[in-house]
């Protein structure tokens, strides 16, 4: 089978296309026959290593297991002893490891089933963005479409920003807070307008500018998913018991993501706000929910643009530019 690969760290060039072996799965796993993947910020970390405390994890001095790739979309191949929820021929989505190739397995808890409404490119979207979004607006207490029973004053909708909000992780976000009944303050660039008033925001501010801060802080929820605005500019939005929710962390190539959990750590015993590092856990009823959302129409994926796997170093280029819209997605089925 085809499979891509990154026998030591560094840039998109480093990326080879190798015939591997087909794996076999173990106990609960399954074996995916992949259609389409996507790339993520997480992948050109792995790719790069760095910080390098990813490679205290994948390695040193160079990558234990070249296989590179999460988000997944397919069919099932094969199960391991102990899968219960899953058999042959059944359509998946989700992630794990080395989705960068033709087949590979993922531990059961990674998969969910795809809706039959819902074509693979999408469902290849879907996984670590879509998890994160979800999880990180969980983490400020939206996790559901609002409830009143008419008793006494409507309560007023939570107020949310979201910052890199037709991004991956930020056009989901500004989708489910939406859904979820709250007012929505996309932060995106000024091409992007459109499409944020499309996904559901309200209220649209161009990330070009300056500072975000009006001297009124009025937010329930900041999501932080573009990686370029500083903590305290956006602590400085939320109410008193908002919540501050950053993905990822940022760049550096030693201690700047675990300087920045510190901080954010100490910054959370002197106030009421919270602000919280957001990397999705792997939990596959949040799986489950974004395919019964995406199968009602609820969400979409924004499918910024394909690139078949051979093309595989121009999509990575392409990510680490920052400058993407939606998701960009890697087809490896014809």
């Amino acid at each position: 089978m085809k499979a891509v690969v990154a026998r030591r760290y560094g840039g998109p060039e480093t990326l080879q296309i190798v015939d591997a072996s087909l794996p076999e799965p173990g106990e609960g796993q399954v074996r995916v026959r992949i259609a389409a993947s996507s790339v993520n910020p997480l992948d050109w970390h792995e790719l790069r290593g760095t910080p390098h405390l990813v490679r205290l994890a994948r390695g040193m001095p160079q990558p234990k297991d070249p296989s590179l790739g999460s988000d997944i979309a397919g069919t099932v191949e094969a199960v391991g002893p102990g899968v219960t929820r899953f058999a042959a021929g059944d359509e998946v989505f989700g992630y794990g490891k080395a989705a960068w190739a033709e087949h590979t397995v993922v531990a059961e808890k990674g998969l969910a089933h795809r809706p039959d409404s819902v074509g693979v490119e999408e469902a290849a979207g879907l996984g670590i963005a879509a998890v994160t979004a979800l999880q990180a607006l969980r983490r400020g207490g939206l996790g559901a479409p609002r409830t009143w029973d008419g008793a006494g004053v409507e309560p007023m909708p939570p107020r949310v920003m979201i910052i890199g909000a037709t991004g991956g992780v930020g056009s989901i976000a500004t989708q489910l807070a939406a859904h979820f009944g709250a007012h929505v303050t996309a932060v995106t660039s000024a091409g992007n307008r459109e499409l944020a008033l499309r996904l559901g925001a309200e209220e649209v501010l161009d990330y070009a500018a300056q500072t975000l801060d009006d001297g009124l802080a009025r937010y329930d929820i900041v999501v932080e998913a573009s990686g370029a605005r500083p903590t305290r500019e956006l602590a400085r939005l939320l109410t008193p018991d908002g919540v501050l929710a950053v993905v990822g962390a940022p760049r550096g190539d030693w201690i700047a993501p675990v300087a920045a959990v510190v901080k954010r750590a100490v910054a959370n015993r002197f106030t009421t706000k919270t602000i919280a590092s957001i990397l999705a856990r792997r939990d596959p009823a949040d799986l489950a929910r974004l395919a019964t959302l995406l199968g009602e129409g609820a969400i979409r994926v924004v499918v910024g643009e394909v690139y078949p796997l051979e093309r595989i170093a121009d999509a990575v280029r392409h990510s680490e530019s920052g400058h993407v819209r939606g998701k960009l997605i890697v087809r490896i089925a014809p």
